[in-house]
């Protein structure tokens, strides 16, 4: 018969219950209900889930590779924990893909997005005056995925899809507070947002740069 060049209607997206499985396991890792260091078990996790054992190994895996997961085959199966040096090197890791977003987003902004942006922003500075981690958590990392989204580059917008949360883990609210001067911390935020209104996108690169702890130029 006859092979049409493309179907008449898309074909409807099947979600695979070991993604469905991965997104409650990370989204309960992300949001603390298992936290640093605890022991997961498979037993506790298909029942709470109401799975078989194999999506939920499967979902392990992928997490582990995400790096929100340490496996140690016939010994533990835990949540990571990572060091306040793996904190950094996150910190940096991240501040060279978002300074990328940044710099590619900004000069796209329309003076609407710009402020919507900008007012996240405030929202995240009055968060770390008030060392908040719950309203960091809210508008930290939520906020750059906006810059994300206006890169117009789907390569781009997919390495932030793939990388980000395994990172974004390290980079714990209380262990930012902790690590880094609130002070300047809000500095930083606040030329952000500056920049962010402004359009000013080598600006808004700088600033994204030190809040994440790249090297000065």
């Amino acid at each position: 018969m006859p092979i049409p060049t493309r179907p008449s209607t898309a074909l409807p997206t099947r979600t695979l219950l070991r993604d469905t499985v991965r997104e409650q396991l990370k989204q309960a890792i992300m949001e603390g209900t298992f936290e640093p260091g605890e022991t997961l078990h498979d037993k506790e996790l298909q029942d709470w889930l109401g799975v078989s054992r194999t999506p939920v190994r499967d979902a392990l895996n992928e997490l582990t590779r995400m790096g929100l997961v340490e496996m140690e085959p016939n010994r533990f199966t835990r949540v990571a924990n990572p060091t306040d040096e793996e904190t950094t090197t996150a910190m940096q890791t991240l501040g060279v893909i978002y300074s990328g977003v940044v710099r590619i987003a900004v000069p796209r902004l329309s003076e609407r997005t710009a402020k919507r942006i900008a007012d996240q922003l405030d929202l995240l500075l009055d968060a770390v005056a008030r060392r908040d981690p719950l309203d960091m958590r809210k508008y930290g990392f939520p906020t750059f995925g906006l810059f994300e989204k206006e890169t117009g580059n789907p390569l781009l917008v997919k390495l932030c899809r793939e990388s980000v949360d395994g990172l974004a883990y390290k980079v714990r609210s209380q262990r930012i507070i902790e690590l880094f001067p609130p002070e300047v911390t809000i500095e930083q935020v606040r030329d952000l947002a500056e920049a962010t209104r402004a359009r000013d996108a080598a600006s808004a690169e700088a600033a994204t740069a030190a809040l994440f702890q790249l090297p000065a130029l």
